[in-house]
């Protein structure tokens, strides 16, 4: 039994480590996100949507110049308290476990969204690598706002090349169409 829990301990430490191979640039669509910085692993979805790792100063500084307006922090710890403070962001933290990300989670998320996008804000979205719970929060935005399938979704989420993690199999449970149409019914229906 200790030797059982040993090797899938190790297996989960080391499957961890891996990414989903990424397409090549000349196979990615054009639609998936815009390279901004690949250091920081930070992109443009969309006209008002941006995903990246944890901020620190200099991508701060990146932050502002495309005019960034809400930080959405997917992490427990909140660090966006430290380094962005007093920079001009309305910092939002809502703490997400990735081996526990959960249709309420992402309804958060999704509201957040749909308040910054009633006041025309940029939002940024972004965990401790901005690989596995952004990129779910950025493929259900890909649903629910944008209308994209959601194979297509969960593809750019996998092979975009932000990083994703296929030890997170729990995360493509989030796509199942029960949970989209609760996610789309709460949005249209606040209560």
């Amino acid at each position: 039994m200790k030797i059982h829990l040993t090797l899938t301990i190790s297996t989960l430490i080391l499957t961890g480590c891996i990414t989903t191979p990424a397409l090549n640039a000349e196979h990615r669509p054009a639609e998936w996100g815009k390279t901004l910085h690949q250091a920081h692993n930070f992109y443009q979805i969309s006209d008002t949507v941006y995903r990246s790792e944890q901020p620190d100063s200099a991508l701060s500084t990146l932050m502002k110049s495309q005019g960034i307006d809400v930080v959405i922090n997917l992490r427990s710890r909140n660090k966006d308290l430290e380094v962005l403070s007093g920079q001009g962001f309305e910092l939002k933290h809502i703490p997400i476990h990735t081996w526990a990300i959960s249709k309420e989670d992402m309804l958060e998320v999704m509201q957040t969204i749909q308040q910054a996008k009633a006041r025309n804000q940029q939002v940024l979205l972004h965990c401790y690598h901005g690989s596995d719970r952004t990129g779910a929060s950025v493929a259900m935005y890909r649903i629910i706002f944008e209308g994209w399938s959601t194979e297509e979704a969960v593809r750019e989420m996998k092979q975009g090349g932000y990083g994703f993690h296929p030890v997170w199999q729990n995360i493509d449970r989030l796509f199942r169409p029960e949970n989209i149409k609760w996610i789309q019914q709460q949005l249209s229906n606040p209560s």
